[in-house]
């Protein structure tokens, strides 16, 4: 972290309520650092390495509406309000604790 450039806009990403994180979608995680500039769509595209993604809940963590769930980084505020967006939904927050901390891996 010490040698890569930092984003000029840092955002939270905030709990819409309270339970538990349940689940967290990865792949749609992927897909929001890409939309904010730090992925390749294509291989000719350029890699923002200031902008992307901080600072996660733990899954199965107990969360308040208002808690930080991550944190955004980006170039601009549009492109962190539209993150905050996308990241907020890749959180599931159940009312009760999940049962079991199940990482499935799918090709």
């Amino acid at each position: 972290g010490a040698y890569l450039p930092h984003a000029p806009v840092r955002m939270p990403v905030f709990a819409t309520r309270d339970g538990f994180i349940s689940s967290i979608d990865t792949r749609a995680l992927g897909l929001a650092v890409v939309s904010l500039g730090g992925g390749r769509r294509r291989a000719s595209d350029a890699i923002d390495f200031a902008v992307g993604l901080s600072d996660f809940v733990a899954l199965g963590a107990t969360v308040k509406a208002g808690d930080t769930l991550a944190v955004v980084h980006a170039r601009s505020e549009d492109a962190a309000l539209a993150a905050v967006i996308d990241v907020q939904s890749t959180f599931t927050i159940a009312d009760k604790a999940p049962e079991k901390h199940i990482v499935v891996s799918r090709p």
